[in-house]
């Protein structure tokens, strides 16, 4: 079944958001730290950390545009350039 642009925008908010987020598979949960001059210490969870490469080490991610809300990790960052990323492996049975 093919489904074009214009029926991915007149679905439902949640059924857009659930089929979107579906498309790429199964997302390995992150979780990055950081730490703010101001506010302290943040913990986020996110699912777009990306390896770049190995030589040099490269590692990313991806976060929404800025403006709508604030992007509290994102901007820890850029304000201290220090931060974590630790995954979260999933025990089964816990």
């Amino acid at each position: 079944m093919l489904i074009n642009a214009d029926q991915i925008q007149q679905m439902d908010r949640i059924k857009r958001l659930n089929f979107i987020n579906a498309i790429t598979g199964i997302k390995p949960a992150n979780l990055i730290g950081s730490n703010s001059p101001k506010h302290g210490s943040n913990l986020a969870i996110f699912s777009s950390v990306v390896h770049l490469g190995s030589n040099p080490a490269l590692l990313g991610f991806i976060t929404r545009p800025t403006g709508e809300v604030p992007r509290n990790t994102l901007e820890n960052i850029e304000a201290t350039g220090y931060y974590t990323i630790n995954h979260v492996p999933n025990h089964r049975g816990c």
